[in-house]
């Protein structure tokens, strides 16, 4: 009779804890392939993002209607094919114009030159009408693998054609196995201590479960989930046992997420600075002048080199550079809040300030007066480099595009006072 009742105890116990783990895998594949969705969708959308940044939609519009490549269009191209390159999970990015009987690619990170057709699937022909209008983003899973179409627009809201991402395959199918035979084992692994696993599981198992499901929730985004939890999850990857090995692959889920945030991160701000004087670019510049046009009260500094051009000829590039920085350092001292400075050619800079007072003019001006001239360029050049500027300001009368222009006439003015003062070359 003992026999029986233990044989029975421990089938049913068999049985429940057969079911445990089951359910226990259930959870932690259903956790990781949320997580997965999520992350596929956040890398599509930065991959977008960070092609809309790179590609200029009128630019791209005149090389598919003229096919003839523009100066930066390998360097677009390259930039576009680092960043795939350093994703987990994108596979290719292109641009493509469609037609109403096929597509072109203008850009395209797997080789295909310009205007290299691209012809309709079931889907894209399901889908043509819209392609040919381009209003709407739109989105395609195929065999677990995702593809993201958004309409690129230019200024005059023309259609320039879709920027189209695809995924290389369902994350979740890079972790499915390790999961598969970590439960396998832990099935296996109770047939044989039962009777411990009973009384043992509760700790070391069922606690570690929870904790997992916990933090897979934290990371999947829910915000009921998150409060009171420190952002910094640590997983205990220490244990040599199957929960050490899915602490371990949802730790590297959290640490893949973080590093692409990085990447994108670095590339925007790649996108909307000069190299060499860290300065906002003048693709930054347009990107923000709406804005501008917008602000009342507003201050523009126009600021140009004199004799760049000569110091370059004479001393070579190397000394036009030194004098780059110096001038974009010494503007750099005048920022403050609400103030964006701008390298708009090789020797102009614009500094937009979208918060100032009479006060905060005045300090700018007498500064500027006092340092009148600036030498940019070393004492032992023979050429002398300074700095000209000019500036305007308005509270409610001028339009954005009457300072500027103001500011730029004040430049060139204060840039033939200087020459002369300074008897500098007319170059």
């Amino acid at each position: 009779m003992s026999g029986s009742i233990k044989k029975k105890i421990g089938l049913f116990t068999v049985t429940l804890l057969f079911i445990y783990v089951l359910v226990s895998f259930t959870i932690s594949y259903g956790c990781i392939r949320l997580i997965g969705l999520k992350y596929q969708k956040d890398a599509a959308a930065s991959a977008l993002d960070f092609a809309a940044l790179v590609i200029n939609a009128d630019e791209a519009k005149e090389i598919y209607t003229t096919r003839n490549k523009s100066e930066n269009y390998d360097e677009i191209q390259k930039k576009l094919l680092a960043y795939q390159n350093n994703s987990k999970l994108i596979k290719r990015i292109s641009l493509v114009n469609f037609s109403n009987s096929y597509g072109s690619y203008i850009y395209d990170t797997e080789g295909a030159k310009l205007s290299t057709k691209l012809e309709y699937d079931d889907y894209t022909s399901s889908v043509k009408a819209e392609l040919i209008n381009g209003r709407n983003t739109m989105s395609n899973t195929k065999g677990g693998r995702l593809t993201v179409y958004r309409p690129m627009r230019t200024v005059d809201d023309n259609l320039c054609g879709f920027i189209i991402v695809e995924l290389d395959r369902p994350y979740e199918s890079v972790y499915s196995p390790h999961l598969i035979a970590l439960f396998i084992l832990l099935a296996v692994f109770s047939l044989i201590f039962v009777e411990l696993l009973l009384i043992y599981m509760n700790i070391k198992l069922l606690r570690p479960i929870r904790q997992i499901a916990d933090s897979a929730v934290y990371l999947s985004g829910d915000d009921s989930a998150q409060e009171g939890k420190n952002a910094s999850i640590i997983f205990d990857t220490k244990r040599n046992d199957e929960i050490g090995r899915l602490n371990t692959a949802l730790q590297k889920i959290f640490f893949d997420m973080n590093s692409d945030a990085e990447h994108l991160s670095q590339a925007i701000y790649d996108a909307n600075h000069d190299g060499m004087t860290q300065h906002l670019n003048k693709r930054c510049y347009h990107s923000m002048e709406e804005n501008f046009r917008n602000c009342k009260p507003i201050c523009v500094i126009y600021f140009d080199v004199n004799n760049l051009k000569l110091m370059n000829d004479t001393l070579g590039h190397e000394s036009g550079d030194y004098v780059i920085k110096q001038a974009a350092d010494y503007i750099r001292g005048f920022l403050g809040s609400g103030d964006y400075c701008f390298r708009m050619g090789g020797d102009e800079f614009l500094i937009v300030m979208t918060e100032c007072t009479f006060r905060s003019i005045d300090k700018v001006v007498d500064k500027l007066t006092k340092d009148e001239p600036y030498i940019l360029s070393r004492a032992e050049d023979s050429i002398k480099c300074s700095l000209s500027y000019g500036f305007a300001y308005s509270n409610s009368e001028s339009t954005y595009d009457e300072l500027l222009s103001q500011a730029e006439e004040n430049m060139y003015a204060k840039k033939t006072e200087i020459k002369k003062r300074l008897n500098m070359p007319e170059r």
